[in-house]
């Protein structure tokens, strides 16, 4: 008895590691991008220090519209007329972090930043530049 149970549940372990994966399935899912601790703390040093070197039209927008601000957020699709509005980081401050996957851009949308990716609209991670 114990020789046949172990014998069908080496055939049945058999066949379900040669059976084809299902959609998604055997591949590990990459991590999405986001802001690690330290580089929000350098982003917000960076803002609070050098307010000035916003980019033209942001330093005269402090903040984006309520109801536009509710649309950005973590996950979330970010609308084709907000993604007109994105600034690209400051040299500098980008030089200062880490390399993003290929396909995922940093940017800053009125007193946010935010990591997304251009090809989806999708919005990975929001930091708000408090300072702002």
């Amino acid at each position: 008895m114990q020789r046949r149970t172990l014998l069908l549940g080496l055939v049945g372990g058999a066949l379900l590691a040669a059976a084809p994966q299902g959609k998604g399935r055997g591949k590990r899912a990459e991590p999405l991008p986001e802001f690690l601790p330290e580089e929000r703390r350098i982003i917000l040093a960076y803002f609070q220090k050098s307010p000035g070197d916003l980019p033209p039209g942001l330093a005269k927008r402090e903040s984006l519209p309520p109801g536009l601000a509710r649309q950005v957020r973590r996950k979330g699709q970010l609308p084709p007329g907000l993604q007109k509005r994105l600034a690209p980081f400051p040299p500098e401050l980008a030089a200062r972090l880490a390399v993003l996957p290929s396909g995922y851009e940093r940017a800053i949308l009125g007193h946010l930043a935010i990591v997304w990716s251009p090809r989806t609209g999708l919005v990975v991670d929001v930091l708000v530049l408090a300072g702002r």
